[in-house]
């Protein structure tokens, strides 16, 4: 291999690693993570909650503002949020376990520029909307189709192509449709993701 073709192979490689990540705009990207449900359920006599782990995974887009460290980002995953209703301690029928959820997040990037932009961490908060397509619940217990939250969480950014997070979900307003007296139920929960990101 000549001196030249290594000094452009140097070059092609230098460029990439260095590109500033904030260059980047619009890009679609993967979603995958887990999901540990942490919801809540006061106020329901009886009834009360087992909550588990499930998954999640789907599409995303990203925008990333020039020349800084703000982003949006905008994805519609598939979500298993695994929790099981107990009535007297024992398990009653499945309800409410599937999901099409759509968050909306804010981002801000901490590039490090020690890094050269390959590593920077995150942070990001943001409304998600839980659309559920199972079963509602027992003739007891049942929930609202429609479920919204809030997130908030943080992470990292490595080579602007892949980002890990991880955060919490406050469930917004009462999912209970059908219940005993008063109950209020809450989808709240933590969740850890893996994004995989590319350019248009």
């Amino acid at each position: 291999m000549t001196k030249t073709i290594r000094l452009i192979l140097l070059l092609v490689v230098a460029s990439v690693a260095l590109t500033p990540a904030a260059q980047a705009q619009l890009r679609y990207g993967f979603r995958f993570g887990g999901v540990f449900a942490d919801a809540s359920l006061k106020d329901a006599g009886s009834l009360s909650l087992d909550n588990k782990s499930g998954f999640s995974g789907g599409l995303m887009l990203e925008y990333q503002m020039p020349k800084c460290g703000f982003a949006a980002d905008i994805a519609v995953v598939y979500t298993r949020y695994n929790t099981h209703l107990l009535d007297d301690g024992v398990k009653t029928k499945p309800f409410g376990r599937d999901f099409i959820e759509v968050p909306l997040h804010l981002k801000y990037k901490f590039w490090l520029p020690a890094f050269h932009d390959l590593f920077g961490p995150l942070v990001y908060t943001g409304p998600s909307l839980m659309i559920r397509t199972s079963d509602s619940g027992p003739e007891n217990f049942t929930t609202r189709p429609l479920q919204p939250g809030w997130d908030v969480g943080i992470g990292f950014d490595i080579v602007n192509f892949i980002q890990i997070t991880g955060g919490y979900r406050f469930g917004l307003g009462n999912a209970a449709k059908n219940s005993p007296g008063n109950a209020t139920y809450r989808t709240n929960g933590w969740n850890v993701a893996a994004n995989l990101i590319f350019d248009f």
